[in-house]
């Protein structure tokens, strides 16, 4: 699993927005589609908030890899993470990774629902998320940026690789592994929110543009 490429084509998507500003431009133009005026800060917090999207994907590949080393399961999560990362590696995907941030946040959306269904499946069945933060509101809201029929697409595909047997033993293994041991936790650090609710971020960042 190449995560140092995947964090690299995320930097250089960084670099592209402050060079392009195609992001900040689709996300004045989603706002006054949405009636709202959305003024410089309204857009910066906006932009850092899509950023710290994307940058979150790569943390959240380590720590599942972290995970399943401490539960034997390397092999079952080294598919669900190439799964994940093989979308990053096409150039011509459902939005052009050369379109910078907005290039690459189908690719996290992707990475970050599978993730997510992971760990909501785990909750599910055994009352404790697998994963740290829970990041659904989060999904959501790109979600909404993205738009349809993109976003439809995209989750069509998702869906496709959780429904994959693979992916459903990793599932399966995790549960039965966690109701036996007490659950299986991610270590829970500061997070690129420095803790805060999910819910409340996207609220305070996206809320002027339309998307919270």
């Amino acid at each position: 699993m190449d995560v140092e490429r995947v964090e690299l084509q995320i930097e250089e998507a960084v670099r592209d927005e402050g060079r392009s500003g195609r992001l900040r431009r689709a996300l004045w133009e989603h706002a006054r589609q949405h009636g709202q005026e959305a003024g410089d800060a309204d857009l910066d917090g906006a932009v850092g908030f899509v950023m710290d999207y994307v940058r979150h994907v790569p943390g959240l590949f380590r720590d599942g890899m972290e995970t399943a080393r401490i539960a034997g399961l390397e092999s079952e999560m080294s598919w669900v993470l190439e799964s994940a990362v093989s979308y990053w590696a096409m150039a011509e995907d459902m939005i052009p990774d050369r379109l910078g941030l907005l290039g690459v946040l189908d690719d996290a959306y992707c990475s970050l629902t599978l993730l997510q269904a992971l760990s909501d499946r785990h909750e599910n069945e055994t009352g404790r998320r697998l994963f740290s933060p829970d990041l659904a509101a989060a999904n959501e809201a790109m979600r909404r940026l993205i738009g349809e029929p993109i976003a439809s697409q995209l989750d069509m595909y998702v869906g496709s690789k959780f429904d994959a047997d693979p992916m459903l033993q990793m599932a399966r293994a995790l549960t039965s592994l966690s109701r036996n041991v007490e659950g299986l936790q991610l270590p829970v650090g500061p997070g690129i929110w420095d803790g805060e609710s999910v819910e409340e971020v996207v609220s305070t960042h996206l809320g002027a543009v339309g998307l919270a």
